[in-house]
């Protein structure tokens, strides 16, 4: 039989989680204690964003928080067709033309710092939840079609009861192959 999402995921519980009103620098210092507590080790770069009554509202991911350090990515990517092609010259002359990370790193802190994770989070859409019920070559397929990650797991009415990690499929892929390969 063939392993569910339930099997692999991560249960909300164990989840590094955040509030909508909590700022970027509480959902960084949310990441930081996930990583104390687990020794360093498989520690979390993403968090689930909570709403006021307990459930899953978003999730910021690493890759948010790059979109909002850097407000002019919003405009590229909403001015982008189906049909643009990403060829190495349209993207430097993109990253000029918006004039992309003109402010160094070290000067971003203080629009990071008033940044909040409602602000940043990815509201998921439809296409990034999966059936806890549902075999991993499902969720598979969700990553390598290009789904934000990582996926939301729903169990029974839907609410959302853990994530799938690429990383953890990746894994999984990895340790089934290298039993053959014996």
């Amino acid at each position: 039989m063939e392993m569910t999402i339930k099997e692999l995921m991560i249960p909300v519980a164990e989840y590094v989680t955040v509030r909508t009103g909590d700022t970027l620098a509480q959902y960084f210092q949310a990441l930081e204690a996930d990583k104390a507590a687990k020794g360093g080790a498989h520690s979390h770069r993403d968090a689930l964003v909570m709403d006021a009554q307990g459930q899953v509202a978003g999730k910021v991911t690493m890759h948010d928080v790059f979109l909002a350090l850097e407000p002019g990515y919003k405009s590229i990517l909403d001015s982008l067709s189906e049909t643009s092609v990403l060829t190495p010259a349209y993207l430097a002359g993109i990253y000029k033309d918006f004039d992309l990370w003109a402010k160094p790193l070290p000067n971003l802190c203080q629009r990071a710092a008033q940044l909040t994770v409602g602000e940043i989070m990815h509201a998921p859409e439809q296409a990034e939840f999966v059936d806890e019920d549902a075999t991993v070559d499902v969720g598979l397929h969700r990553y390598v079609m290009g789904v934000h990650q990582p996926l939301l797991v729903r169990g029974a009415g839907g609410r959302v009861t853990g994530v799938l990690r690429f990383g953890d499929v990746f894994k999984r892929i990895k340790d089934l192959t290298l039993a053959c390969a014996l």
